[in-house]
């Protein structure tokens, strides 16, 4: 799956949480959750150590790591009541979802199955590169995510504030369009078995979803939170 739509799942997943915990600081940590595995292992896998496994799976695609996250999440929870790293938690169990990783049990159950198995990926990232920017989706996925960062923190900018009523009646456009490019997605894939495009339409299907109900609860017409007896720490 290509990091734009990793990184829409993760803002979609924040979305929710938002909507019900008031702290908007959990879309970016379930955002950056959701394509912190990319972010350590591309790097990882396909530059350091390029020529023993050339492979951008590797460690931090592991149920390990995802653990790792949700124990350190859960004691976090306890100790400061927040909810940050159980969301990014959230976001980084959203990319292994996308990308499958149960067909790779040995990434997925490492070390239990023994090392990771090398990989052959010549010009990975001129590849990836050139996907990511002839791929539809993946801007409408790109666009989609800025804008909600934008509608969601516009307080935080004074410019953006002026075109804040602008920004919002346009709100419904997203969801109409992710729900269109969804359903054309989920059709393409009903006759060529394509398991990437049934993915990538589930997604924008389902972040259409997301982005109505939170429209429809007005979650985004105000910078501020609806739980705003909250400590202003915990926004």
């Amino acid at each position: 799956m290509l990091g734009f739509c990793h990184l829409f799942a993760g803002v979609m997943i924040g979305l929710i949480l938002y909507k019900f915990s008031g702290q908007r600081i959990l879309l970016i940590a379930s955002a950056v959750g959701a394509i912190l595995p990319d972010l350590i292992d591309k790097p990882l896998g396909h530059f350091l150590l390029a020529d023993s496994l050339n492979a951008g799976r590797i460690y931090a695609h592991t149920l390990l790591l995802l653990l790792i996250i949700v124990v350190l999440g859960l004691y976090y929870w306890r100790k400061k009541s927040n909810y940050l790293l159980l969301a990014a938690a959230a976001g980084v169990g959203s990319h292994l979802l996308l990308d499958q990783i149960w067909q790779a049990p040995v990434t997925l159950f490492w070390p239990l199955l023994g090392p990771f198995a090398a990989a052959d990926f010549e010009g990975y990232f001129t590849t990836f590169t050139i996907k990511e920017l002839t791929s539809i989706s993946e801007w409408a996925f790109a666009l989609t995510a800025i804008y909600v960062f934008l509608i969601v923190y516009k307080d935080k900018f004074k410019k953006l504030n002026k075109v804040s009523l602008w920004f919002e009646r346009l709100l419904p456009l997203p969801s109409i369009l992710l729900l269109i490019m969804g359903l054309a997605y989920l059709l393409s894939a009903l006759f060529t078995s394509n398991e990437e495009q049934l993915l990538v339409g589930v997604v924008a299907v389902l972040g259409s979803l997301v982005l109505t109900y939170t429209l429809k609860n007005k979650v985004m017409s105000s910078g501020e939170p609806e739980t705003a007896h909250l400590n202003p720490a915990k926004r």
